[in-house]
Order: structure tokens, then sequence, then C-alpha cells
């Protein structure tokens, strides 16, 4: 499926996990913010392993120091950053993957469940990997 941005945003697209085609100069930060969306930001593309990977996370989200290293400990803090609608922008799947491609899979696996517990969560990946496994096409 391939929709819009903006229709993410008015609720006509449902939440999901959405791979990035638009403009990559876009702000889709202020856009998702002007539109009453909490947004959050990752560019995990300077990371060579998963510690970093979480670290990025940690920093990013401006997450408590006892944020565990692990995939248990993403969805948990997901889940209580996601109470109102919100977005999350990410840069570096693909480094990821080259990195660890297992722990990529497992991380995407995680954004999927979350989306799916959360009553407004979006994810939009900015890599372009070629893969399925994402709702549509922004």
């Amino acid at each position: 499926m391939t929709a819009s941005y903006a229709s993410l945003l008015s609720g006509t697209t449902s939440p999901g996990l959405f791979s990035w085609r638009g403009d990559p100069a876009h702000d889709l930060i202020g856009q998702a913010e002007a539109a009453g969306w909490r947004a959050l930001d990752l560019d995990t593309t300077a990371v060579t392993s998963m510690s970093e990977f979480y670290d990025e996370v940690a920093t990013a989200w401006e997450l408590p120091a006892w944020f565990g290293h692990n995939l248990d400990a993403l969805f948990d803090a997901l889940a209580d950053i996601t109470s109102e609608p919100t977005v999350l922008i990410w840069n570096g799947l693909r480094q990821l993957a080259e990195v660890d491609p297992v722990n990529a899979s497992a991380v995407l696996d995680v954004l999927r469940d979350a989306v799916g517990q959360a009553a407004s969560f979006a994810v939009i990946v900015l890599d372009d990997l070629g893969v399925s496994g994402f709702d549509g096409l922004l």
C-alpha cells in the first residue's frame, strides 16, 4: 500500500511500519509535531554494534540510566513513550542490518509489536532495504 505521510498523521491511514520513499529532505519531525504527534528521532547510521544501537536509543529518547540493553527493554520503553500519538523516524536500519542482521530483524519485530499495542504509533524507516514486511510506502 502506498499512502501519504499527511494521511497517516490525519488518521486516514492506519499507523504501522512504513518505508519512506518521499523527499529525503522532508521535515518529517516538524510535520508530525505540527499535527499534534510526538516525534521520536533515531539515527543509528554510525552504530557498529547492538550495544551502540541501544546506547543511541537511550540517548535519543532520553531514557533513564537503568534502561536495559535488550529487546524486552526496547518494547517496554516504547510502551511507556507511545501513550500519545507517536511517530518514530528511523535512519540507520541498513547499517544495523549490516552489523547484525539477526538482531536488526528482531528490532523490526519489536517495532511491529509495539505498533500493534499502541493506539497510535507509526514507524517510518528512511532506509530503502528493498525488503518486504512493511505495511506500506510513504
